[in-house]
């Protein structure tokens, strides 16, 4: 009891360390993310100003923005390298855009397909950076990353808006691909826009409020609705003013980025000294556990001295006590102690390394362990009575308990069975059940001399009545107590008197109604006991006169009402009696008895037993031949 409390304390502190480690790898993945996506948008923006100055460029033909574009390809560059030092897989998009430039400062591509071309490099981007969103586990951070991720599509949204139109008044025509580029631009700003403000706080939506209704915005917003809505207006918008204009409201934008990344650091921070505290809270628990090991590490080591002892005194209390052996996990003994070699008559040499089959008795059979094998294999207890066989030829009865034996993983490592000797006990259970048969025989006996009657009468009654258990489909124990307890049938009549038992002529009423006192009489003789034979005896006596149809007595029961056993004696007895002399009446011939047994069907007997009466009937007249009276 004394390492149950350690072992407890001990693997708290190990959750606790495993949960401060997990929480720690998680900070050092967060804080990781939070950089590649810091990278990642700053790339993006400065892609997306790229792609502004180049769709001015190709639309003016080299006129317009070729100083800004420039410019701005040296940015990019820098973000390119600073990404690259820590994200090798970008290269592949760094030679995409570098081949992209060589085709746009030459005017090999037309507005549109170096608007698409740059489109698909940031949309690679934001792909990215939606994949590392999605791996965001804490509710909090996760949903500011939601509304920044949805801001960045705002963003790349406008900046397509911007790179479009900026193609449009660079030409100064209306280039309708470029007009629907911007227009599909706009519904997914709205989309974007509707997810932002679900998941941003209280404070980054006032700032946008803001930004929308500030004069850019509103600005952009004329000439977009302007420009998108007239099929055939004359281009007239200065393209460098609208591409100001429409970089400031996207500055506006990562403004808002940067307030996202302001909560996202002040939420890391926050985080990381809780796990600090946490941290610190596991070392003074490390120490105070070290501190109860050292405490309690003497008497752990006394206790398990203590119980090791005491478990060597009880393996020898057992084997003094016991007959114990002890079998390898398929079934080979590995040891056995000397009440098993003394009962045996073998010694541990000729058993180790064998199987129990060495003391295996014929009488029991192969089959007899399977049940045994099964349970056991399933790392139960089994227990039973086996009877085994000495090496003198002589047989002995044990009660046996065999037990798997499992190892730290659960699996079996070995079994023990421990064993007492019943042999004697058995022997003395049976003579006494003889002892009861012949006695109730006997009992029977004098009930029905006392009718004067014979005893042959209660024997071919008990042999009757096995018949008709047997076949009727009783079992075994069943069989054995009925026919053992059937001749007690009319042990009441002891109580009846001489006048009533013994009169030759018809009983009146009254002394009717007193010799029907003989059930109610042989039950109470026997429905006291706790022992199960006199208990069927107690049944027998009480209803072996109820009727079928109901029309018996003591109780005028009714079909499976009455128990089996009352059935089949009252069949029994009937054709034993109608068949042999009384008193008060002549043997009847057989065929006048088996027209009343038929008639009686379903009336005084149950019909399956009348059914089997006729099947087996020559077992019947071979019983009655066998037990015939003397004359």
């Amino acid at each position: 009891m004394v390492s149950l409390p350690l072992i407890v304390i001990f693997l708290g502190f190990i959750l606790l360390t495993i949960h401060s480690y997990n929480n720690l790898q998680s900070l050092a993945h967060l804080k990781k993310n939070t950089q590649y996506i810091q990278n990642i948008s700053l790339l993006i923006n400065s892609l997306q100003k790229e792609r502004g100055y180049s769709s001015g460029y190709l639309g003016s033909h080299g006129v317009n923005f070729q100083t800004q574009l420039l410019k701005q390809q040296q940015s990019t560059d820098k973000l390119y390298t600073k990404i690259l030092s820590l994200h090798k897989r970008y290269a592949h998009d760094k030679k995409m855009l570098q081949q992209l430039r060589k085709e746009v400062q030459t005017l090999s591509l037309n507005t549109i397909d170096g608007f698409e071309r740059y489109t698909q490099i940031i949309k690679h981007l934001l792909h990215d950076h939606i994949t590392i969103t999605k791996t965001i586990e804490k509710r909090e951070i996760a949903h500011i990353f939601y509304a920044y991720t949805h801001l960045l599509f705002m963003k790349e949204a406008t900046g397509k808006i911007r790179g479009s139109l900026n193609g449009v008044f660079s030409q100064k025509e209306q280039n309708y691909q470029l007009i629907f580029t911007a227009i599909h631009a706009k519904g997914e700003y709205t989309l974007a826009e509707q997810q932002f403000l679900i998941y941003s706080s209280d404070e980054i939506r006032k700032k946008y409020q803001e930004i929308i209704q500030g004069e850019n915005y509103l600005w952009l917003q004329r000439l977009f609705d302007k420009y998108t809505k007239n099929a055939n207006i004359l281009i007239k918008q200065n393209p460098h003013e609208w591409f100001e204009k429409a970089t400031v409201v996207i500055e506006s934008l990562n403004n808002l980025e940067k307030l996202e990344f302001a909560s996202i650091d002040a939420f890391i921070n926050r985080y990381s000294h809780q796990l600090q505290v946490e941290l610190a809270t596991n070392i003074v628990l490390f120490f105070l556990i070290a501190l109860i090991m050292l405490t309690l590490g003497l008497k752990i080591k006394n206790s398990i001295l203590r119980n090791l002892k005491i478990l060597s005194e009880y393996k020898h209390a057992v084997d003094r006590s016991s007959i114990v052996s002890k079998t390898d996990k398929h079934g080979k003994i590995i040891y056995v102690n000397d009440k098993f070699c003394a009962i045996s008559g073998y010694s541990k040499e000729e058993l180790l390394g064998k199987s129990h089959n060495i003391v295996r008795h014929q009488d029991m059979p192969k089959s007899a362990f399977a049940n045994m094998w099964h349970t056991i294999l399933n790392k139960k207890a089994w227990s039973g009575v086996i009877k085994n066989r000495k090496k003198d030829g002589n047989f002995y009865i044990v009660e046996v308990t065999i037990s798997p034996i499992l190892n730290e993983k659960g699996e079996i490592e070995e079994f023990i069975a421990i064993r007492n000797d019943i042999t004697q006990i058995l022997e003395l259970h049976k003579e006494i059940e003889e002892t009861q048969e012949d006695i109730i025989l006997k009992m029977g006996e004098i009930g029905e001399t006392r009718s004067q009657e014979t005893g042959f009468h209660v024997k071919r009654v008990a042999v009757y009545s096995q018949i008709l258990a047997k076949y009727y489909g009783l079992d075994k124990k069943e069989i054995q107590y009925l026919t053992i307890a059937s001749p007690m049938h009319d042990i009441g009549k002891v109580a009846i008197p001489d006048n009533i038992l013994h009169k030759a002529g018809k009983l009146t009423q009254e002394e009717w109604e007193v010799m029907q006192t003989h059930a109610q009489i042989g039950y109470e003789l026997f429905n006291k006991s706790e022992r199960e034979l006199l208990k069927t005896a107690a049944i027998i006596a009480h209803e072996h006169h109820e009727k079928y149809d109901g029309s018996g007595y003591p109780r005028g029961l009714r079909g499976e009402e009455i128990h089996i056993y009352g059935r089949i004696t009252a069949l029994a007895d009937v054709f034993d009696a109608l068949g042999s002399e009384r008193c008060y009446k002549k043997a009847w011939d057989d065929e006048r008895v088996f027209k009343l047994i038929k008639e009686e069907r379903g009336k005084h007997f149950d019909p399956k037993l009348v059914d089997i009466f006729f099947q087996h009937l020559d077992e019947f007249l071979h019983v009655r031949e066998k037990y015939k009276e003397d004359i």
